[in-house]
């Protein structure tokens, strides 16, 4: 019995050790580890200005609701609503009220935020 609990320790300090020994030597050869060196990264804009003529695209970052309100040439909301994925051609972009609107058609304006540009 006695020497069962011997052979016990001695295998689990020799495991013990082994294991210690692998981690170290798997570091040290990843800190002598070199880099290979990358190009400089291509930065495209994620939101282009959108101008006048421009395609957008309706977007919802709230997926419950699944429409946008449509605003009016002040900014103020009105009681009509765009689904998300609707398309449409940018008539007119304009700043009020500290709000970037476009306008898709008549009086009906969308804010930037709610449309991204199609290329």
């Amino acid at each position: 019995m006695l020497d069962t609990k011997k052979l016990v320790k001695i295998i689990s300090v020799a495991v013990a050790s082994m294991s210690l020994l692998g981690v170290s030597a798997s570091v040290t050869e990843a800190a002598s580890f070199t880099a290979p060196k990358l190009g400089a990264a291509e930065v495209a804009p994620t939101n282009p200005a959108i101008k006048k003529g421009d395609k957008i695209f309706v977007t919802i970052k709230d997926t419950k609701n699944q429409k946008v309100a449509v605003l009016n040439a002040n900014g103020t909301k009105t009681a009509k609503t765009v689904s998300m994925g609707s398309t449409f051609t940018a008539k007119d972009v304009k700043k009020t009220n500290g709000k970037k609107l476009v306008k898709i058609s008549g009086n009906q304006w969308l804010n930037t935020k709610d449309v991204v540009k199609i290329n």
